[in-house]
Parts: structure tokens; C-alpha cells; sequence
């Protein structure tokens, strides 16, 4: 059978999966906007004192190098995840979940680079009115949602979802992810907000997919 087949694209089951769950999605969609909103438009200076403030917290080198240790297990830790549940697991259940979970990041990857470009937002290191350098990496891309922080809101709802006893440490690494993002002068506030939204709506998206289609 070709990949294409038929072409018989099932986009009713995007809509579905969608209004399945439509209170979370509204919530997430109105928390990103309020995001971008408030703190780009209303209240600049609580992005830029937010900023100032938590980069000011960290200051030595070796600090720093487990800020970013944190924040780069948070935006990578659904490799491992993927790749354990797929390949090493027996049970089916971890099977489905490694798709979903893939697929959720695949979203939320995709996604993350259409509004960075969309909203084409700076980082706190790109102003020089705030004294705030590039620490443990130098990303020349746009800021506004972080990436990192929505790869680990992504993978904190999958696993919220269908393995509710690791609930507590990965919601703590997603939040740790965004707040290290702050710290490291790479994000603003808003950029990790609209971040944590985004990839709470990509995992619920994922979710009732996977859901909506084992159902038939």
C-alpha cells in the first residue's frame, strides 16, 4: 500500500479531537494571547523587570551550567521517552503513548516556529538597555514562545494524562525549563508564559487525537 493511499486525509478527526476538548484549547489560546498581549503591549516593564530580576538570581559559572543542564534536559527528555516506550516496553499502552507523544511534539515544534517568525519578538540579550548577556547558548532565532518551554509543557501534559503517578516531576521540570530560560537572559517572562500554553494545548491536541481514533 503507497503512503499516500486514497488520500483520504481525515481532517473530521482534527476538528473533533479539537472540540473534544475545547475548554482546555480556549484556555490555552486566550493564555498565549494574554501573554503576548500584557506583557508586549500593556506592561512592558513587567517583561523586562521579570527578566532583570531572575537573570540577577544566578551569577557563577558553575551555577549556570546547571541552569542549563535543566533547561536543555526539559526541551529534550521526550527523546529518551520515545525511544524507551517504543523500543523497550512490551505493553501496548506504552506503544500508543510514544506515538501520541511524538506526535504532540512534532506540533508543537511545528507551531513554535510559525509564531516565532509570526510575532518576530527579540530576546532580553538582543536589548541593550537591559545588561543582559547570552548564557550557555546563543540562539539568533526569534523569542516569543519559547521552544524549550513549550517541548516541556508538551511532554508534562502527555504524561499528566496517561501516567498520572509522574505527574509532580514533570510539571516541576517543565516549570524549572521555563523559569532556567529566564535566568540563562535567553526568554522573556512572556516568551516562557505563551510557551507553557502552547505546549498544553499541543499535548491536549495529541491526547484526543490518539483518543477520538482508538475509540473507532
Amino acid at each position: 500500500m503507497s503512503l499516500a493511499g486514497n488520500l483520504g486525509f481525515d481532517l473530521t478527526s482534527w476538528v473533533r479531537s479539537l472540540g473534544t476538548y475545547l475548554p482546555v484549547i480556549m484556555v490555552c489560546l486566550v493564555g498565549f494571547l494574554l501573554a503576548w498581549l500584557v506583557f508586549w503591549q500593556l506592561a512592558t516593564s513587567l517583561n523586562k523587570n521579570g527578566a532583570i530580576a531572575l537573570y540577577s538570581l544566578v551569577q557563577s559559572d558553575t551555577a549556570i551550567l546547571i541552569v542549563g543542564g535543566i533547561a536543555t534536559l526539559g526541551d529534550v527528555i521526550w527523546v529518551p521517552l520515545v525511544f524507551y516506550q517504543y523500543v523497550f516496553r512490551r505493553d501496548p499502552y506504552d506503544w500508543t503513548s510514544s506515538l501520541v507523544l511524538a506526535v504532540a511534539i512534532v506540533s508543537a515544534m511545528t507551531l513554535t516556529d510559525i509564531l516565532k517568525l509570526s510575532f518576530g519578538l527579540p530576546r532580553p540579550f538582543q536589548d541593550p538597555t537591559l545588561g543582559i548577556t547570552a548564557r550557555f547558548e546563543n540562539p539568533a532565532n526569534h523569542g516569543f514562545p519559547s521552544g524549550h518551554t513549550t517541548n516541556a509543557f508538551t511532554v508534562a501534559t502527555v504524561i499528566w494524562t496517561r501516567y498520572p503517578s509522574w505527574r509532580i516531576p514533570f510539571v516541576a521540570l517543565a516549570i524549572a525549563t521555563g523559569v532556567c530560560m529566564i535566568i540563562l537572559g535567553l526568554h522573556y517572562p512572556s516568551d516562557v508564559i505563551g510557551g507553557s500554553f502552547l505546549g498544553i494545548f499541543c499535548g491536549t491536541f495529541a491526547i484526543s487525537l490518539a483518543r477520538l481514533r482508538t475509540a473507532k
